[in-house]
């Protein structure tokens, strides 16, 4: 019996669903197992093996608690009135809510006024997003950027000073991965070049260590060799996203490496003007 059931739980690795959807499959599969624990205890005392099938019963008991925990967790909006998750992560050596609380109240206190892009302040309605396209030379460029940030304490890939519990709870309800780079970080030094008829995006921590990290490909919905026609472009922001990021496992989080992304708005302006 636990042999396929650890089949089935292997296979459910390699499909690709919403991580909510494929904790409730392994709530089924734990259930299913949990049974038939049950039914292996009683058969252990009806045939005289009363300390193992005891002990067999108090581990089928203790289960039907973490089960019955998942299922209010995953099948329904309301919480469990007795779940004493919480006191196990402290035993287990997790940050109780109040350590946590102070050390995002600590670092709100420490924010300065609020950071003003080296590329300057565009009125909103002039933007429009631009999709980039990188390679794999300019992928590790971003690297390098990433690395020089967190050498000047500018960025810190800590995501967001977030707990595993916290980080977990998040990626359950959203199904999607936390960064450790956290919503993203604007490089504080970018340009546009054309380069091979290209537009190519330029950025760093400065205009003399800047490095290419993408070409635009599309400005809104426009093709940008058609908007570069009629428009003149500038780079009004440009946002690195993605890199290291954790997932939820089955009892704990998954930290696996992914690329960066770059992501940036242009600013434009009519030829004719």
């Amino acid at each position: 019996m636990f042999s396929i059931l650890d089949m089935i739980n292997h296979a459910l690795g390699y499909v690709n669903v919403n991580l909510k959807i494929k904790n409730q499959i392994y709530i089924g599969i734990g259930i299913a197992g949990n049974l038939y624990l049950g039914y292996v205890a009683i058969q252990l005392m009806r045939n005289g093996a009363w300390l193992r099938g005891l002990l067999y019963m108090l581990v089928f008991l203790v289960l039907i608690y973490f089960i019955t925990l998942n299922v209010i967790y995953y099948f329904t909006e309301k919480r469990a009135k007795y779940d004493l998750s919480p006191k196990i992560e402290k035993l287990l050596g997790g940050k109780p809510k109040e350590a946590i609380a102070a050390e995002k109240q600590a670092r709100q206190g420490t924010q300065q006024q609020p950071y003003i892009p080296a590329n300057g302040i565009f009125d909103g309605q002039e933007l429009l997003p631009a999709a980039i396209r990188t390679s794999r030379e300019e992928q590790r460029n971003v690297h390098q950027i990433v690395d020089q940030l967190q050498a000047a304490n500018i960025v810190r890939l800590d995501y967001g000073g977030m707990s595993d519990h916290d980080i977990m709870t998040q990626v359950k309800a959203t199904g999607e991965p936390v960064a450790a780079i956290g919503q993203g970080i604007q490089i504080p030094y970018s340009e546009l070049r054309v380069e091979n008829h290209r537009m190519t995006v330029y950025a760093g921590i400065n205009q003399i260590d800047q490095l290419p990290v993408g070409h635009i490909t599309r400005v809104g919905l426009t093709d940008v060799h058609d908007a570069h026609e009629d428009y003149k472009l500038y780079l009004a922001s440009t946002v690195i996203t993605g890199g290291m990021e954790k997932i939820a496992g089955r009892s704990a989080t998954i930290e696996q490496p992914n690329d960066y992304h770059i992501t940036a708005q242009v600013a434009f302006e009519d030829r004719e003007n």
